[in-house]
């Protein structure tokens, strides 16, 4: 093979690893920071005007049959909505104070917006709140109106709705050092895509005797949406994989000749009604985890030429390998931030 074609590849390699380091390194220095200033509007709340006389005619409510309540507005934007809200139950009673509290936190919906604007892939920016469990948003879907009564983020995992548990993954016990810290899957099971999730405590009295961890900060960094603007677009076989077993999605070229299933938003539903409605669905969640944690796990029932060939991917960035029939010159750049190995798969129509 040319060398010049083969540093062309890998050039194009180290670019799409070096984006997403890059925003991977940015959302951790947004979301401190959001973090930082969320604490300093609840140490300051005597400072800002919490009247709260005509919120009744700016905000939406809807009820259910048990006596829950959603209070909240969805304020529309070119892409997605800004949402602010607090959800009632039996947990957290509706009173004057919740909504004072509202009010306070509606003074960071300018941030938010900087923060989607400024993020590369990421669709979602969450402030979960669960000492009075309110909820501010901006994302990039018109999400409102499926958001329901009694909905308690804290519940979610207790109730297998998620792959993994938000708050207790981030609290002072699990993570004593305060630090935002990306999930350990690449997938978000209530949206059915492949997403690394980052979560941020957020704290009362930080540091201090009666510290208190009062929510997270969590946000979603799209990774079908960077497959499509990097590998996807790329002629050259290509595939992503995730701590070197979870394989991410490849591009047409490499789907054409590997004959290794991928990840088809489809087969749950893609349409966002769908999807979360199915998100409830625990035969659902079960199909869905046996197919993320077996089916795209390399590393479980398959061929040994892929166990072979993920030994090397451990430990060189260049090497031939035989795949279903055809040898290949495979190249490899990481992005370390998500552990997502960058590969291509060159054969000699690649080049002639």
């Amino acid at each position: 093979m040319h060398k010049e074609f083969i540093e062309s590849v890998r050039d194009d390699l180290r670019h799409y690893a070096g984006i997403v380091d890059e925003g991977a390194r940015r959302v951790e220095r947004y979301c401190a920071d959001l973090a930082i200033e969320i604490e300093d509007k609840i140490r300051n709340a005597d400072k800002y005007d919490l009247s709260i006389d005509k919120m009744d005619s700016e905000y939406s409510i809807r009820k259910d049959d048990f006596g829950n309540q959603l209070y909240y507005v969805a304020e529309k934007h070119a892409i997605g909505e800004l949402i602010v809200g607090a959800s009632t139950t039996e947990r957290v009673p509706f009173t004057d104070d919740i909504k004072r509290q509202v009010k306070l936190y509606e003074y960071l919906k300018p941030t938010f917006i900087r923060m989607f604007d400024g993020l590369q892939y990421v669709d979602e920016v969450w402030f979960f709140e669960k000492k009075h469990n309110i909820s501010l948003g901006r994302i990039a879907y018109l999400f409102s109106d499926y958001l329901i009564p009694g909905m308690d983020p804290i519940f979610f995992y207790d109730l297998g709705l998620t792959f993994y548990d938000w708050f207790n993954s981030v609290d002072k016990e699990q993570n004593p050092d305060r630090k935002p810290t990306w999930s350990p899957l690449a997938f978000m099971d209530l949206f059915n895509q492949w997403i690394m999730n980052m979560e941020v405590p957020v704290y009362e009295n930080r540091y201090a005797e009666k510290e208190e961890m009062i929510g997270i900060i969590g946000t979603h960094f799209n990774l079908n949406n960077m497959t499509e603007s990097t590998i996807e677009k790329n002629a050259v076989r290509m595939m992503i994989i995730k701590d070197a077993s979870t394989l991410i999605g490849m591009n047409r070229a490499a789907k054409r000749d590997i004959q290794l299933e991928t990840y088809d938003i489809k087969k749950f539903g893609d349409d966002i009604s769908e999807s979360y409605a199915k998100a409830l669905d625990a035969t659902e969640i079960e199909n869905k985890k046996r197919f993320v944690h077996e089916t795209l796990n390399l590393e479980n029932n398959k061929p040994a030429e892929i166990a072979s060939f993920l030994a090397k991917l451990k430990g060189e960035f260049q090497f031939r390998h035989t795949l279903y029939g055809r040898e290949y010159l495979v190249i490899r750049e990481k992005a370390s931030e998500f552990g997502l190995d960058f590969i291509a798969l060159l054969d000699g129509d690649d080049w002639i």
